[in-house]
């Protein structure tokens, strides 16, 4: 089994342009198809000194987007969904055999994505299939997943809460900033020990599979 950062990037995709307009940080934290050819993302969105109103606006005025709809986390921090009518490079991931962790956009514009994959032709099939949509991917690092990556009990409880409390629902409904208050953690922590909990649960299916 290996791990992967990918960055690609996707053409006419609305995340591009609300980056360059707008002083935000995007992190898409899921993706399910939408249409025949669209995806809805579900995102976390950091705001810079914009209202989100105007964002909200600007969003609803692009022509690929369907419907768009967010919920205030605190001052500067917003969770939402997007339908796009239209994404290519996200239904050629959704439609892999590869596994995406987390995402997380840069300032050119790029997505970079990290990916669990059983073996490298997985990898190598959504590359392929990357490239004929134009998102340029481009394989950032590549590492094999250590076999004594192992939760602590601690660590389960964890997970096992965030299962439990919704984390992992669509849409989410709890977050990492509540989770972390919980166990008295910080909101990196907390992530970090999510992200290796997904891994983990991943890799026991291939295995068992």
């Amino acid at each position: 089994m290996i791990e992967a950062v990918l960055s690609v990037k996707l053409p006419n995709i609305w995340i591009a342009t609300v980056i360059d307009k707008f002083s935000v940080e995007i992190r898409v934290m899921d993706l399910i198809p939408y249409g025949d050819n669209g995806a809805q993302h579900l995102i976390e969105m950091k705001l810079g000194n914009e209202n989100l109103d105007t964002i909200i606006d600007y969003l609803e005025g692009l022509d690929g987007v369907n419907e768009v709809s967010f919920e205030t986390i605190d001052d500067r921090k917003v969770m939402g969904i997007v339908k796009t009518k239209m994404c290519f490079g996200c239904r050629s991931l959704m439609e892999s055999d590869v596994f995406k962790i987390t995402s997380k956009t840069m300032p050119d514009g790029r997505i970079e994505w990290l990916l669990i994959a059983n073996d490298r032709s997985g990898l190598q099939k959504l590359i392929k299939s990357l490239e004929e949509n134009e998102a340029q991917p481009k394989l950032i690092k590549l590492t094999s997943i250590k076999e004594d990556e192992l939760l602590t009990e601690r660590q389960e409880k964890i997970v096992k809460t965030a299962y439990d409390r919704g984390y992992y629902d669509f849409p989410k409904r709890i977050g990492v900033k509540e989770l972390a208050e919980m166990f008295e953690v910080s909101t990196a922590t907390l992530s970090e020990i999510l992200r290796r909990g997904q891994k983990k649960i991943i890799e026991t299916y291939f295995e068992k599979s």
